[in-house]
């Protein structure tokens, strides 16, 4: 499996009051950048793509439970391609001619969910970690969800205003 080129993004903390500085080393989730189009078989055989400069903070996780899920170790591949579906509510794909199109598109909530569950399998073996982290999903996944909805609309919205 080809992994994906990512560059770190800075958390900035450089010039800022030691509160902030602080604050910001406790609660803030470093994001990625993904460097250069990154290719990936779907367990369903369907290839997609992660176009260069997509922005992820991996795998959601609180902080505290790091050590024991990483958001950037074992979940790092299924949560790029969650992340991506959620903010696009579809995968980009490629046909057998190389071009692109909108994979599953409106698919919804519940079924990234999944298939963020069925890549975690694919790609780790370890059911019991893609189990727990499809549990969270579960259960909290809605409050990103209607986030990245939100930004949608808002984004439509503007786009056909004025």
């Amino acid at each position: 499996m080809q992994m994906p080129k990512l560059t770190p993004l800075p958390i900035r903390t450089k010039n800022q009051p030691l509160p902030v500085r602080v604050w910001r080393w406790i609660t803030y989730v470093r994001k990625w950048k993904v460097a250069e189009d990154w290719h990936h078989t779907l367990p369903d055989g369907t290839t997609i793509v992660v176009p260069a400069g997509f922005e992820f903070d991996g795998a959601s996780i609180p902080k505290p439970l790091w050590a024991l899920l990483s958001p950037v170790g074992l979940l790092l591949i299924p949560g790029l391609i969650h992340d991506y579906a959620y903010r696009y509510d579809h995968l980009l794909a490629l046909d057998d001619a190389g071009n692109r199109f909108a994979y599953n598109q409106n698919a919804g909530r519940k079924y990234w969910d999944r298939l963020f569950k069925e890549v975690g399998w694919d790609v780790n073996g370890l059911a019991l970690i893609d189990m727990i982290a499809w549990l969270a999903l579960y259960l909290f996944g809605w409050l990103a969800w209607n986030r990245r909805r939100g930004e949608a609309r808002s984004k439509m919205q503007h786009r056909y205003s004025g």
